[in-house]
């Protein structure tokens, strides 16, 4: 292919499907990418290949975190993008191969460098053998090489961090420490290549080994430029899927979207994201405002579950934000998260390890077969009309039945363990593993279920007003929010005239305090400062407005217990043998469940819209995995002006608590899949960039 000919096909490429928007921003993108690759220390070479990357963010519209190893829910996503050539909100990643045994990362954006932009290519830690052959292998793997790699960069581990407040000495910000920076681009980047190296078999693993196996690889020189907003749209998986994307171009892997979907996904495990692959398929497959509702089952290789349109036309989500996931959310909390590892409570990100390993668990105690996950087994029913058949309720009511309501850590690690013939017989029958196979696979998945995680202890709140603390891991109400969870999502979608009550019904799942709206002071009042409020700021404040409305802790196993589940399996039953049906045993009304992933600065902030704009004008959504950052406040228009909302959240949340977000309120955009494209010449770059910028416009096209 000409020089000329290879340009206007990487053109075509990008821009397929694309909105024209967001051409022109990638356009604007390469040529800052462009200006960065020629003022670099060593530049990179005009006359030498290199691989484009480029992948956006997602809008998760609902199903917040069903897409979990054994449940595999499904979600509701859009890819996102930059609006016009102003806009950076996708992730745009130019790569090089080098041949000086380094890897050269200069990310465009200051925040994101580091004091030393280069690390050793020939580190063993990041060439995964032959034994890291699952996700739950490589878990372990990425993360012992991120925080490796973080090491040398100068990050703290949490053992650094636990000596020197032995010793009395001061300890570096949150923002260096390794437990909260394993999604840094370093990080990202290396597990993005790792990932790619545990591919050894058939024809891919062959061009892999080729190019990035340990006797070949050389090294590489990243440049990567973007902004999307962090904090529930997904940017590091874009930021993986970019550079990936980039890698199968420059090497000319030609692997296909779901390969990459899978390592990007796996990516992520190695750098505490333990989570389904519904990000990065609606990253890399995803199409430009198409609202799709997809399967989070790899054996489903993502299977669309179907379109819905989202009611806009009465719906508006707002995405306002509260503070830093990991580095400040412990301060907000109300005391649910702790700063750093402690006895009895457990920080943001071991929450998010305990609860995104829920499901497998439990599947593993009720001996689910592992042709089958949670899901599978309501699908058919939620996906048809949002309902679910008594005899599909009856099968999940017993399903919860048993498992533990609440059990110790070790207690729960026996019982694991004593279904350890069982699952190796598993892996032998379903994925057709010898005898050492399944038993190191055995391995390396129980471990994998306990580690980086310890036993919480957590305060809840009785019928009877009584709150009391409970040493033990609430397995029983993390399964029961992953099926009340689309139980009610899914019925939304069936049923959008009950957006506003069925989103507030979801929240309940993501809720540290249960707050009554009409305890706080007016509309009015909450608009300007109160007199009791002097003296008082930040988290200080936040602790004395949940005192004072009397916030109790969320009752997550409201419903859960024994003789509730036994009295609803009853009436079940007697359903089965002809008696008439009635909602009351409809998991969506459920009132219990939790995923731990709340914050009790959002709980304020619901009961302060809902008390000044009514409960069934407004409703809050955390965004994504939760615990701080964005969240979601989804406005009815018809019973609420979307800029008296604005204005309320901007005195009565933002002023009062000290919040200064960078940008108010997020506004996402459409955006197209992602895609690698490879010029044989960096100065056929300039071309390119010309060629986005007066080409033909975009043209719809599923073929990418």
């Amino acid at each position: 292919m000409s020089g000329d000919a290879e340009v206007r096909a990487a053109a075509e490429a990008i821009r397929d499907g694309r909105p024209a928007g967001q051409v022109a921003a990638i356009a604007a993108q390469l040529a800052a990418v462009l200006e960065q690759a020629r003022a670099l220390p060593q530049p990179l070479r005009a006359d030498r290949p290199v691989g484009i990357g480029i992948a956006g963010g997602r809008l998760r519209i609902a199903f917040m975190h069903p897409d979990m190893g054994r449940f595999y829910g499904p979600a509701w996503q859009t890819p996102i993008g930059a609006r016009d050539a102003h806009g950076r909100e996708q992730i745009v990643a130019l790569l090089q191969p080098g041949d000086d045994g380094q890897i050269h990362l200069y990310p465009t954006d200051p925040r994101f460098r580091e004091e030393r932009n280069t690390i050793a290519a020939d580190n063993p830690l990041m060439y995964p053998g032959p034994e890291v052959d699952n996700w739950y292998a490589y878990e372990r793997f990425g993360t012992r090489m991120a925080e490796d790699i973080l090491v040398s960069l100068g990050y703290q581990t949490e053992e650094a961090l636990r000596r020197k407040r032995e010793r009395g000495e001061p300890t570096p910000p949150p923002s260096r420490w390794v437990s909260t920076s394993l999604r840094r681009p370093f990080p990202l980047v290396a597990n993005a290549l790792a990932s790619l190296r545990t591919l050894h078999h058939g024809a891919d693993g062959a061009r892999v080994q080729a190019a990035l196996g340990r006797q070949s690889f050389a090294g590489l020189s990243l440049i990567l430029d973007g902004d999307i907003p962090r904090g529930g749209f997904s940017s590091s998986s874009a930021v993986t899927l970019a550079v990936q994307n980039a890698l199968n171009a420059a090497y000319a892997l030609g692997l296909a979207d779901d390969t990459l979907v899978d390592c990007g996904c796996q990516a992520e495990y190695g750098t505490g994201v333990r989570a389904g692959s519904l990000d990065q398929a609606t990253e890399q497959k995803g199409r430009a405002g198409e609202g799709a509702l997809i399967s989070s089952n790899p054996r489903e290789r993502y299977r669309l579950l179907g379109r819905f349109p989202m009611p806009s036309e009465r719906i508006q989500v707002l995405f306002p934000y509260t503070v830093d996931r990991d580095q400040e959310a412990w301060r907000w909390s109300g005391g649910f998260y702790a700063e750093h590892a402690e006895p009895g409570r457990l920080t943001a990100p071991e929450f998010r390890k305990m609860t995104g390993k829920a499901a497998e668990i439990a599947a593993i105690l009720l001996r689910l077969p592992l042709n089958v996950d949670f899901f599978q087994l309501i699908a058919d029913d939620l996906v048809a009309d949002g309902c679910l058949h008594p005899e599909r309720r009856l099968e999940v009511y017993r399903l919860l039945r048993g498992v533990p309501l609440l059990i110790g850590f070790e207690a729960l690690r026996a019982l694991v363990e004593q279904q350890r013939p069982w699952y190796a017989e598993q892996l032998r029958r379903h994925e057709q593993l010898d005898e050492e196979s399944a038993a190191r696979k055995t391995d390396a998945t129980f471990a994998a279920l306990f580690a980086d995680w310890r036993e919480p202890v957590l305060r809840r709140t009785l019928p009877d007003g009584r709150v009391v603390s409970e040493q033990g891991v609430p397995l029983r109400a993390m399964l029961a929010y992953l099926f009340g969870e689309v139980a009610k999502n899914l019925y939304l979608i069936h049923h959008p005239e009950a957006w506003i009550e069925y989103v507030s019904r979801s929240q309940r799942g993501d809720r540290c305090f249960e707050i009554d709206p009409e305890a706080l002071p007016t509309h009015e009042a909450m608009l300007a400062p109160l007199d009791w409020e002097a003296g008082l700021e930040g988290p200080e404040l936040l602790e004395e407005w949940l005192r004072r409305a009397g916030a109790r802790p969320f009752d997550h196993q409201r419903g859960l217990d024994d003789a509730t589940l036994d009295a609803a399996i009853a009436r079940l039953q007697a359903v089965e043998r002809g008696a008439p049906d009635s909602e009351e045993t409809s998991i969506r009304f459920w009132e219990g469940g939790s995923f731990f992933r709340g914050l009790a600065l959002v709980d304020l902030a619901e009961a302060m819209l809902q008390r000044a704009f009514c409960t069934d004008a407004v409703a809050v959504r955390v965004n994504a995995a939760g615990q701080g950052d964005f969240f979601q406040v989804h406005v009815d228009t018809t019973r609420a002006r979307v800029d008296e909302v604005k204005a309320f959240i901007r005195a009565a949340f933002y002023r009062r608590f000290g919040i200064h977000p960078e940008q108010e309120f997020v506004e996402t955009h459409p955006g197209g899949g992602a895609v690698g494209v490879r010029l044989s010449r960096l100065d056929q770059l300039p071309a390119l960039i010309e060629q986005l910028r007066n080409g033909k416009p975009e043209r719809n096209s599923s073929t990418r």
